[in-house]
């Protein structure tokens, strides 16, 4: 059963579309992330979603109930917004309690559930405590609080770790995940941030320009991206896209050829972007032909620790492969094998998957 779902949402500026036809079903009960790069409506829609923006067209309901012309207060959602927005002259127990306050809850069920929260996050040393005596890991609990003690139905969650250091929203980015299992209410999260989306969703929502690209599990996703905007945005290093034709059932590149399944279909001279992700190319172990697809002309070497990155070209194309320690240098001339069953396919002029 679906916990919020959008069906043929559109919101515009004037006339200008920054959400278009987006038609979606969230899961009850799982974590759901909005991912895209600035600017490509997933805040609006989450937004929208909580009365924040209106609706150009379209509808949204939460639960079964149309929700697309009701003020915020009467969604039964709670936000957590991207700036913490914390009164600085209140305690902790006063921010987490304040909500409830001005919806005349009374003060015993305020104190029961801000002391849930408190406990649930971590937070019951701090109740006494004001924002300025917080860290930013701590004033984040706090917000997050504030959310939990509202007991709603869908909380949405606006870029909740910008702020934070890259320690930090690790650290959060796993009290999150955890807190969510432990309350098994449904989350709605958007973020910029590739890893965040991968480590934190049920559901992956992408977008760009506005429009939804691809929705599914994190690993679906990554193993079958829909197009070639989605396989580069998912996935670090992203994925290398190679400039290819098709050619007597093989592909084929200035030097190298390669002999792929899948090609079925696919006309002779047809160009083609061939997608691999940069830890499925392979060194070869020797330089044979039967063994190399190419020859990868290092030009830069990141050691990672346990891995390697090589950067270079081949065939005068980009190349990135990840590798385990390897001893390879800028200006090495290294043999590399690009396995046939690792490839996407995709069409050179739109860009949608092949197969």
């Amino acid at each position: 059963m679906s916990v919020v779902r959008l069906e043929q949402v559109y919101k515009r500026f004037g006339d200008v579309e920054v959400v278009r036809d987006v038609n979606l079903e969230l899961p009850r009960g799982g974590l759901t992330v909005f991912l895209g790069p600035s600017g490509c409506g997933k805040t609006t829609t989450l937004r929208m979603i909580a009365g924040l923006e209106s609706v150009s067209s379209g509808r949204i309901l939460i639960g079964e109930q149309d929700v697309t012309h009701l003020d915020p207060r009467d969604r039964n959602i709670a936000m957590v917004f991207q700036n913490y927005a914390l009164y600085p002259h209140k305690t902790v127990a006063e921010n987490l309690g304040f909500g409830l306050k001005i919806r005349g809850v009374p003060q015993s069920e305020i104190e029961s559930r801000v002391l849930t929260a408190s406990q649930l996050l971590g937070l019951s040393e701090l109740l006494a405590r004001r924002p300025k005596q917080l860290s930013g890991g701590q004033m984040q609990r706090v917000a997050l609080g504030r959310a939990i003690v509202r007991d709603a139905e869908v909380f949405l969650l606006d870029e909740p770790l910008s702020n934070l250091d890259a320690k930090l929203r690790v650290q959060m980015r796993e009290e999150i995940f955890k807190l969510q299992r432990r309350i098994e209410k449904s989350m709605i999260y958007v973020t910029h941030d590739q890893v965040e989306a991968m480590t934190l969703a049920d559901q992956i929502v992408i977008m760009r320009d506005g429009r939804v690209q691809q929705v599914g599990r994190p690993l679906e996703i990554f193993d079958r991206p829909n197009n070639l905007y989605v396989a580069g945005f998912v996935g670090s290093p992203e994925m290398n896209i190679l400039d290819m034709r098709v050619e007597d059932g093989m592909l084929k590149g200035a030097t190298c050829s390669i002999s792929a399944e899948r090609l079925d279909g696919l006309s002779g001279g047809r160009q083609v972007k061939v997608g691999i992700r940069p830890d499925h190319v392979e060194l070869a172990l020797e330089a044979s032909s039967s063994t190399a697809t190419g020859w990868l002309e290092v030009e830069v070497c990141e050691q990672l620790g346990t891995t390697t990155l090589l950067i270079g070209s081949m065939d005068g194309q980009r190349l990135r492969v990840l590798v385990t320690r390897t001893s390879a240098e800028p200006g090495d001339r290294v043999p590399v094998r690009l396995p046939a069953e690792r490839l996407h396919l995709f069409d050179a002029d739109s860009g949608a998957r092949l197969n």
